[in-house]
């Protein structure tokens, strides 16, 4: 999970902003799957009753390529979800890439209908992200379209549902968006 954004446009931590009384991080790590084991990239949020690991990219603020990097770097796993902490509906989402995962796809991610692949919410093969790395040497100032272009990726296409379970919040505009879609998901709870 990558946490360690500047938040700019939102003008706070957005890790800290709230949705029905729980943070956008604490949202996102209570709804992963205790059989998961979790890597924070940023700071420790201290949130109790679930087990994590907490790392920091170098630099500090180094952007998506470095704290996937650092993730990576104490990662046990051949594969792996990667969720932006400002993604805070996206983790059932994630976890069902997983069963669209091939053994020679290096990464599986959501494409919506202009053809934008999201990869701040999707599912990687360690090996294959590690080559890329190594391909592009060094990652200061690096993308991650730069990182998922070095990668053979498995497209699956954004249903509605889809596309607002991977809504990300950038502006507190973005956080009322999602404080009304937190709403539907209470009523509809299949979503």
């Amino acid at each position: 999970m990558l946490t360690g954004g500047t938040s700019t446009r939102f003008g706070s931590d957005k890790a800290a902003a709230l949705i029905d009384g729980h943070t956008l991080i604490e949202r996102i790590l209570t709804s992963i799957p205790d059989e998961i084991d979790v890597i924070i990239v940023g700071p420790d949020p201290r949130i109790a009753g679930r087990s994590y690991q907490c790392v920091q990219e170098q630099p500090l603020g180094g952007g998506p390529v470095a704290g996937f990097m650092a993730g990576l770097e104490i990662c046990t796993s051949e594969i792996v979800g990667l969720i932006a902490t400002d993604m805070p509906f996206a983790v059932t989402r994630v976890i069902n890439l997983l069963n669209s995962m091939k053994s020679h796809d290096d990464a599986v991610m959501y494409v919506d209908a202009s053809g934008f692949i999201q990869p701040l919410a999707a599912v990687y093969r360690v090996e294959a992200v590690e080559n890329a790395l190594h391909i592009m040497g060094s990652i200061e100032g690096k993308s991650m379209r730069e990182l998922t272009s070095l990668l053979s990726i498995a497209e699956v296409v954004m249903s509605t549902e889809v596309e607002g379970a991977l809504m990300d919040i950038d502006t507190p505009a973005d956080l009322d968006t999602a404080i009304a879609f937190a709403a539907t998901l209470k009523d509809n709870p299949h979503l």
